[in-house]
């Protein structure tokens, strides 16, 4: 073996290592990769990926694409150092950024260089370097890596059309920004690491898991050993790795910087600083991004979107063409100006990083062209969400909301701008139009605040000042703010009484009805609704609110005593809102019919019933419900499995876990009967014991809405009927096996259901049934199980054999 520096072309070729093999004919040219020494966090999946796709018997052209910084040369290089030598006759790894290309050929000097990279001199009878080129590959199995940098890929498709045929296998790798654009291509885009969300944030161990972190706690440690994620740091850090977009280079410049800094320190420079990462930015120039003018303009004006944006949404905020939106988004993706976002449904939404975004707003506003950008940004907004607003109320109501959690970011912008403006009516328009669906997300908070800003403003109109009225008095009373809630209610009933106006007033009546409820004015409360159902004309529309009026006069009768009309009233709304499709208005009035049942002392169908609807509300994102969800099925627990100290364990957790996000989102728990009620809590608290029921209230509140409602399914049987120690795994089913070892991977029930290709509560029985075979309360226990199969007492046993 003999190692050489090969220099051509006025560039550097990296230190090359020549190998013969026995029996081989041909040397094998190996560069050894400049990155070997510095670790590639985060990168495993698509190393792996990028190693199958080489591995093709006959050859292809891979391009690996993403933005600078990004990780694309460290990636290319590992996997030359990995594979090259299973190719026969080796490979070369070429930086083309680094040599002196010459312009006079047709293809800018590529075919001369890579020629030279290889030391192929002319022969004799001369020659082109294409020639060169094909007479050296001919017959070979080789690997060429083409890492272009900065450098625009011209003549890489003529390159490789002209040799491809003569090679016995050939992988071509180019490295860069963008694609080449040719038929056979396989681009393979990577991705800036995985950020922090707010979840990730809220657990230390969870946080130290995601990509970025890593990263940048691992190249700390490299400069700075004492270094570690704590308690302390663990918000400023996640902050940091948010702020530089999950970059691997921006995070390694970040480390070296913390040598001696802070992460406090460090994020405060970079909140000031324009120059947070590497690269061009889309307002530096057409020359930065190799795109047309055309193209640069429209992408500076994408900006406006806060995050993610579909093509419909360019196309309309800007009134394009969708063709030639999709053609003009599907360039910026070549070039690497845009990235891509996977949807279930198999759509794409883009984004931009955003360094490139605050780059890009700076641009416009050098231009004063930020202002009218904003505003076709809000006037979009404001149009979509009252277009989409009754779907809530039908069967597209899952596609609804998940269109609203793409829009909400986009949202809060637009309505910032708009109080910049100081336009009232424009303000209460979108935050009216919002406001539902803040209500299901439990952001009870945004829903006041911005309804409160418009009506702060002025709001002129009299329709649209009465529908802010009427949505602000419902944000307050799910607020638990019925005194705030009355002004509002009162005026808006006044209003829509002199204009006459049925639905109004009977939407504003059901309201005040809810409002006296929370008040234990019972009688107030049951006169309003009845008032409500009088008026409503039974062969005319109107069933949805029918629905609504006969779910709370339920409520009201139930708290009266009226178990039997409570009961008639709440299967109604059930029946009203099934044929209307309306799945999530159904599965709130089966918690109350739910609740009833139980007193009735039908525990099962009453179970059945509570647990559907609590995952069908959890599914819908539906937190106030689910925090009254919670409440009943501890309720339910107690009565039906309260022999043993784990259910009252579990039902202290559960009404920790709804108290504590009740608090959080928002309070539909009006006047539900023993739930939450002294009586429950006072009962719970003594057969467990002051202390106990504390630490256990505790817990359930430090809970996310995931773990809450997976605790509320798990199911419980008797202790007598708890399997005995053995290898408990050889008992599950195939399926529940399947489901079991997905639950190891920190998948929810949601996301196993879609694994496998089964309906979510199909999930959710094989998990109980898995829970119940294992003698597990927790997914934590049923993770723990699958990874350490046999039973404690098993090898116990073996020893004493």
């Amino acid at each position: 073996m003999r190692a050489h520096s090969n220099e051509g072309t006025k560039g550097t070729i990296r230190i090359v290592e020549t190998v013969r093999r026995p029996g081989a004919d041909a040397p094998t040219t190996h560069q050894r990769a400049r990155y070997a020494l510095t670790s590639r966090v985060g990168r495993e999946t698509e190393l792996a990926d990028l190693k199958a796709r080489a591995a093709a018997p006959n050859g292809q052209i891979l391009t690996l694409t993403g933005p600078v910084g990004v990780g694309k040369s460290r990636l290319a290089s590992a996997l030359f150092e990995q594979i090259c030598g299973d190719f026969a006759d080796g490979g070369r790894y070429v930086e083309l950024d680094t040599l002196s290309l010459e312009d006079t050929d047709a293809d800018g000097g590529l075919a001369r260089a890579v020629a030279q990279a290889l030391e192929l001199a002319p022969g004799a009878a001369g020659g082109t370097p294409l020639d060169l080129l094909r007479e050296y590959l001919g017959g070979r199995d080789f690997l060429l890596v083409l890492d272009c940098g900065n450098r625009p890929p011209h003549g890489i498709a003529e390159l490789w059309e002209a040799v491809a045929a003569a090679a016995r296998r050939l992988c071509l790798l180019t490295v860069g920004t963008r694609v080449l654009g040719m038929y056979g291509e396989h681009r393979v885009p990577l991705f800036p690491l995985a950020v922090p969300t707010p979840h990730d944030t809220a657990d230390l161990g969870r946080l130290g898991q995601v990509d970025s972190v890593r990263l940048l706690v691992d190249r700390t440690k490299a400069v700075r050993p004492g270094f570690r994620l704590t308690q302390e740091n663990r918000e400023t850090v996640a902050k940091l790795c948010q702020m530089l977009d999950g970059l691997p280079l921006s995070i390694e410049l970040a480390a070296s910087r913390l040598k001696v800094s802070s992460p406090r320190a460090l994020l405060d420079e970079l909140s000031t600083d324009a120059e947070t990462g590497p690269g061009a930015g889309v307002g530096d120039g057409v020359d930065a991004l190799g795109l047309p003018p055309s193209a640069v303009e429209l992408l500076v004006r994408l900006a406006v979107f806060t995050e993610s944006f579909g093509v419909a949404e360019a196309a309309g905020v800007f009134e394009l063409p969708l063709d030639a939106t999709r053609q003009a988004l599907e360039e910026m993706v070549d070039h690497s100006a845009l990235l891509t976002e996977e949807q279930c449904d198999g759509s794409i939404r883009f984004w931009m990083l955003r360094r490139s975004r605050a780059q890009a707003l700076e641009h416009l506003r050098r231009q004063d062209a930020l202002g009218p950008v904003r505003a076709d940004h809000a006037v979009f907004f404001i149009r979509q969400l009252h277009s989409i607003r009754r779907q809530l109320e039908g069967p597209r109501q899952t596609a609804a909301l998940e269109q609203f959690g793409h829009w909400h970011q986009d949202v809060l912008a637009a309505l910032e701008f708009l109080v910049e403006e100081g336009n009232g009516e424009a303000v209460a328009t979108l935050a009216t139009a919002a406001q539902p669906y803040w209500l299901l997300r439990g952001e009870v908070e945004s829903a006041t605040h911005w309804l409160s800003e418009a009506l702060r403003l002025g709001v002129e109109r009299v329709r649209v000042r009465l529908a802010t009225l009427e949505a602000l008095g419902e944000a307050l009373l799910l607020d638990h703010d019925p005194a705030g809630a009355r002004p509002w209610l009162d005026e808006a009933l006044t209003a829509y009484t002199e204009l006459a106006d049925g639905p109004g007033i009977a939407t504003v009546r059901r309201h005040l009805a809810r409002l006296a409820q929370l008040e234990r004015d019972l009688p107030a409360a049951e006169n309003l609704l009845t008032l409500v159902l009088a008026d409503l004309d039974p062969r005319g529309g109107g069933q949805w609110c029918r629905g609504a009026v006969l779910a709370r006069l339920a409520e009201v009768r139930r708290d009266r005593g009226d178990a039997a009309s409570a009961s008639r009233h709440v299967t109604e709304a059930v029946r009203l809102f099934e044929r209307m499709e309306d799945t999530r208005s159904a599965a709130r009035a089966k918690l109350t019919l739910a609740g009833l049942l139980g007193t009735q002392g039908d525990y099962e169908r009453a179970e059945q019933l509570a647990c559907r609807a609590l995952l069908l509300l959890h599914d819908r994102g539906d937190l106030p419900e689910v925090a009254r969800g919670l409440a009943v099925l501890a309720e339910l627990l107690t009565h039906k499995y309260g022999r043993t100290a784990a259910v009252w364990e579990r039902a202290a957790r559960l009404l920790g876990a709804s108290d504590a996000l009740r608090r959080r989102v928002g309070d539909t728990l009006a006047g539900q009967p023993e739930a939450v009620s002294r009586t429950l809590l006072g009962q719970v608290s003594e057969r467990m014991g002051r202390s106990a029921f504390d630490t256990a209230w505790q817990e359930g509140g430090r809970c996310t809405p995931d773990e809450a409602v997976a605790l509320a399914l798990a199911l419980i049987e008797p202790a007598e009927h708890q399997p005995r120690p053995t290898d408990l795994v050889g008992s599950l089913t195939r399926r529940e096996h399947e489901v079991a070892m997905l639950v190891t991977e920190g998948l929810t029930n949601r996301e196993v259901a879609r694994r496998l290709g089964i309906a979510e509560w199909t999930a959710v029985n094989h998990m109980r049934k898995v829970m119940q075979k294992l003698g597990c309360t927790s997914r934590v226990q049923v993770a723990g199980r699958m990874l350490r199969p046999l039973d404690a007492a098993a090898p116990a046993a073996a020893a004493g054999r």
